[in-house]
């Protein structure tokens, strides 16, 4: 009887002992197929990398080509171009190309089929001849942030573009927000894409002052300003006369950038020159008034 028990004891403790190492033995694979599993992503997340790695390199280096290219093609060729259209559309075509090849490469890399590269560079090809046809029907707004502009009225500097609408900041420093479709429809001033602007200025010179004199000081006033272009001339004509005097107009160019200052500059030194000279005066406002003798 009692080796009968000893012997289910020794036969319990061996059981125990097979089913403990059953078990490590299974923790173990389990730690092992865990650390390959790792060791698996790694490699690839490593070769992922250096892919994406050298994509990366290709698209900088590229765009940083074509930018420094369209750069150097906006300073010595678009001054010369009346439509510059095809040569922004070739430059968006080439960004569009380096990005295209560059998941190219990528695809290529992973084992895709090359056909998928004849049909992206097929497709880019398309989209830069389609938008260079539907562009000029494309609604667009004629100004750039930084442009000043006078649009119903409200005069400024373009400070911000949105979907929905168009911030002006006017020159007393404060802001405008104006609806693009109200823009769409309103008469647009766009001061800054022209070179050069001409001044214009209106004077109501008086009957009694030497018209010839009036001319000459006008004329030294406007030659000896140095902002003032010699091509075109200024010039000088007058416009009409009335009772109180003659009505006068110069017109001078300047450039765009100078416009504002210059402008009021002339007019102080016209001002100053007629209060100096005894011979020539500005007409000014004045009322006669008839006194009648009472009849009878």
């Amino acid at each position: 009887m009692g080796s009968a028990i000893m012997s289910s004891e020794l036969f319990a403790l061996d059981t125990n002992a097979s089913d403990k190492t059953t078990i490590k033995t299974a923790k173990d694979a389990n730690v092992s197929e865990s650390i390959q599993s790792s060791v698996e992503v790694v490699d690839q997340l490593s070769e992922y990398s250096s892919l994406i790695t050298h994509s990366l390199y290709f698209i900088i280096f590229g765009v940083f080509i074509i930018y420094i290219l369209h750069k150097l093609v906006s300073k010595f060729i678009y001054p010369y171009l009346r439509d510059t259209r095809i040569i922004k559309v070739l430059f968006g075509a080439l960004y569009a190309m380096i990005l295209v090849v560059s998941v190219l490469m990528v695809l290529k890399q992973l084992g895709f089929d090359q056909i998928i590269g004849k049909i992206s560079i097929l497709s880019v090809l398309v989209g830069a001849v389609a938008v260079f046809f539907l562009l000029p029907f494309l609604p667009r707004l004629p100004f750039k942030i930084g442009h000043m502009v006078e649009i119903n009225g409200v005069m400024g500097e373009i400070d911000n573009i949105s979907t929905y609408h168009t911030t002006i900041r006017k020159f007393d420093g404060t802001m405008v927000f104006m609806p693009n479709a109200k823009i769409m429809t309103s008469t647009i001033m766009n001061y800054h894409d022209v070179p050069v602007r001409r001044i214009e200025m209106h004077l109501t010179i008086s009957a009694d002052s030497n018209i010839e004199e009036v001319k000459k000081q006008l004329s030294n006033i406007i030659s000896d300003d140095e902002r003032v272009l010699k091509d075109p001339a200024p010039s000088m004509y007058i416009t009409g006369v009335e009772a109180r005097g003659l009505s006068l107009s110069a017109y001078c160019w300047v450039e765009n950038g100078d416009w504002l200052n210059a402008r009021s500059d002339l007019f102080a030194q016209v001002q100053n020159t007629f209060m100096q000279n005894d011979n020539i005066a500005l007409a000014r406002t004045q009322q006669e008034v008839f006194l009648m003798d009472k009849i009878g």
